[in-house]
């Protein structure tokens, strides 16, 4: 048995068929409050000021007729839900309102207080899983939609990086176009000068330009494999003492950072005879402050 009190608004237009229904729910003992209305426009206006868990509706009404009374009924209060009460003539009429949204028809003359009972709450029931399955269809909707609106951004978001990437390889493929441009120029404008001009990498010591002059050198003079990039000749100091790789100009640059102006140094040349060099060096930084480069200026003064 069912404690809750369920409130049922019956809009009949028969007082016998109301007095048969009434006298049905109360044989039950079921907790059932019925309220009765012989006019849909009178239904109305109860379900406007006051709050019911059910309506049982019979179609053929005084102000309304078959299908229709159904139809104006739900779009009234579509959340309730409603028991069509029918009469034989009219059981086609209950069966298609049953599939636009009535929870159950039953046939008058052929239901008892048990049968009744049952269609309510089984009625309720149903269009509490209606309302949650609606909800749950809802809150499904707004998850698509917002993964939807998401999945837009992040396409958006894609295309944003993909054009900026697209930019930045341009700009890169200009950048490089420039650098190749302007070392051409800057080896074209070395290759003038009358000194020996060496460009080396500050952390791989690897040569970046050489001038024709510096080519002419190392072809003079002996070199040392080893230590080739930044100290390429056979130095020594003007006592005697050799040249370790540390103490050659470019290599103190790029590790030191020191700037060395026409520092002499004697090497050896290939036919055995000795000459004095003059060997500048400076190391370039970049906008840290990291030297990136070194460049180191030779000159032949004399022969020994």
């Amino acid at each position: 048995m069912h404690s809750k009190p369920i409130k049922i608004l019956l809009i009949e237009d028969s007082l016998e068929d109301f007095v048969i229904i009434r006298e049905m729910l109360r044989d039950t003992n079921n907790p059932f409050q019925l309220e009765h209305a012989d006019k849909l426009k009178v239904g109305f206006e109860k379900l406007f000021n006051e709050s019911f868990n059910l309506i049982l509706l019979d179609l053929n009404l005084p102000d309304s007729y078959g299908f229709d009374t159904f139809i104006r009924t739900y779009d009234q209060v579509p959340e309730l839900p409603i028991v069509i009460l029918s009469g034989f003539n009219d059981e086609d009429v209950a069966i298609k309102a049953v599939r636009e949204g009535a929870q159950d028809y039953l046939i008058k003359g052929e239901i008892d207080g048990k049968l009744l009972a049952r269609s309510i709450y089984y009625a309720i029931e149903r269009k509490e899983a209606e309302k949650e399955l609606m909800k749950t269809h809802n809150d499904l909707r707004k998850l698509i939609s917002w993964h939807e609106v998401e999945l837009k951004e992040k396409e958006e978001e894609i295309a944003s990086l993909i054009k900026e990437h697209e930019n930045a390889e341009v700009k890169l493929i200009n950048a490089i176009s420039n650098i190749k441009i302007e070392k051409l120029k800057f080896d074209f404008l070395i290759d003038q000068l009358p000194v020996g001009i060496l460009v080396v990498d500050a952390v791989s010591g690897e040569p970046i330009s050489k001038n024709k002059k510096f080519e002419e050198l190392s072809s003079e003079f002996v070199e040392i494999p080893e230590i080739l990039e930044v100290c390429p000749y056979k130095g020594f100091y003007p006592d005697g003492s050799p040249y370790k790789s540390e103490d050659w100009p470019l290599m103190r640059s790029i590790v030191m950072g020191e700037e060395i102006e026409d520092e002499k140094i004697i090497v050896l040349k290939n036919d055995g005879t000795k000459s004095v060099i003059s060997n500048s060096s400076i190391p370039i930084k970049d906008d840290d402050g990291q030297i990136i480069i070194g460049m180191s200026i030779f000159s032949d003064i004399i022969e020994d």
